[in-house]
């Protein structure tokens, strides 16, 4: 599959070889990148698990640059974008109606060549919201001196899904390759020039591979999943993503956040749901227990694999949603083993 997806990694430094063809012993050797072991067992290269690569068609980019790119920025995202470096590329963060309620999730990627040149960043975003975060970004403008455009045509975004070897990280002409910000569990960012080829040991993944390794980790993404102005950023565990600081300056949506982290208390979760069999339960579905108490909200799943916000409380009880058909469906929340300490301290 590698070879017809044409798996690969190109960058100015050279530093990696085309490996279409070798055999596994001939395959080149990152010393400067660590190793994921999947087993205590795994001794040689027939216990390799490679990584996947995948194309998420369904995320785009918008591009933001200028002199005042950091501070237009800071005032509109929930995390501190001061703290996009050339050696902190990517970094996790929302934006947020004046309500303190989601509007999009995005992951930014600096692309400065050196500390010295002008800002300029991507904006990962759900396809789907891409004009109307272009359209908003603009309206907040003003009189900044930033160019917002979308570069959806110019860029294309990929995820390596962990191996037994973790992908190498890099920063070239052509693109660039981080850990997800959000989570290591998660592998890579990607994102390259169109026309560029990706060169590097991995097997061709699928977007339901991508979809059902995230909802298995619990971590939920774009419009499906954090239906924009209907969700809360630390409901949505922005907090345990890396996504919000609650150090830096005022933000649109701050209010409510910092009020929340500073009261102490988060009583419901998104959290990872398995349903006992594959259905088609809408999103917004009614979560209910034994009791028939309505205890969350369905969000959206892949398979058997899923995401609901959930009450804490009722969170490792029996619960179950009802189809149109009136058919129910059982559904098991787990705890995210990434979770720190108590998840109901905000």
């Amino acid at each position: 599959m590698a070879g017809r997806l044409g798996v690969c990694v190109r960058h100015s430094q050279k530093l990696l070889s085309k490996i279409c063809n070798l055999q596994p012993s001939s395959i080149i050797r990152y010393p400067n990148f660590p190793t994921r072991t999947l087993s205590n067992t795994a001794t040689d290269t027939k216990d390799d698990v490679k990584a996947k690569c995948v194309r998420l068609e369904e995320r785009s980019l918008v591009r933001v640059a200028g002199s005042d790119t950091l501070p237009f920025l800071q005032g509109l995202i929930t995390n501190d974008v001061t703290s996009l470096t050339i050696e902190n590329r990517a970094l996790y963060t929302m934006i947020l109606n004046v309500q303190g309620r989601v509007l999009y999730d995005i992951l930014m990627y600096n692309l400065q060549s050196n500390p010295a040149s002008p800002p300029s960043l991507l904006l990962e975003c759900d396809h789907n919201v891409v004009t109307e975060l272009t359209k908003l970004l603009k309206m907040y403008k003003i009189r900044k001196k930033v160019d917002i455009s979308s570069v959806a045509d110019e860029y294309t975004v990929w995820a390596l899904l962990p191996g037994t070897c973790d992908p190498p990280a890099f920063v070239s002409d052509t693109g660039i390759s981080v850990t997800d910000p959000r989570l290591s569990d998660l592998g890579n960012r990607v994102v390259l020039k169109s026309g560029t080829n990706l060169v590097f040991d991995c097997t061709e993944g699928t977007q339901q591979d991508y979809h059902t390794h995230r909802y298995r980790l619990g971590v939920g993404e774009g419009v499906n999943d954090l239906p924009p102005g209907n969700c809360t950023p630390l409901e949505s565990n922005l907090a345990y993503l890396n996504g919000v600081s609650f150090d830096k300056g005022c933000y649109i949506g701050q209010e409510l956040t910092a009020r929340t982290h500073h009261t102490g208390v988060i009583r419901k979760r998104l959290m990872p749901v398995t349903l006992d069999r594959p259905s088609s339960l809408e999103a917004g579905s009614t979560l209910s227990n034994e009791k028939g108490k309505n205890v969350g909200k369905f969000r959206h799943a892949q398979g058997v694999h899923g995401l609901a916000l959930v009450r804490l409380a009722h969170s490792q009880e029996k619960l179950h949603c009802k189809q149109d058909s009136g058919e129910e469906i059982g559904i098991k929340a787990e705890t995210p083993h990434w979770w720190p300490g108590d998840p109901q301290q905000a």
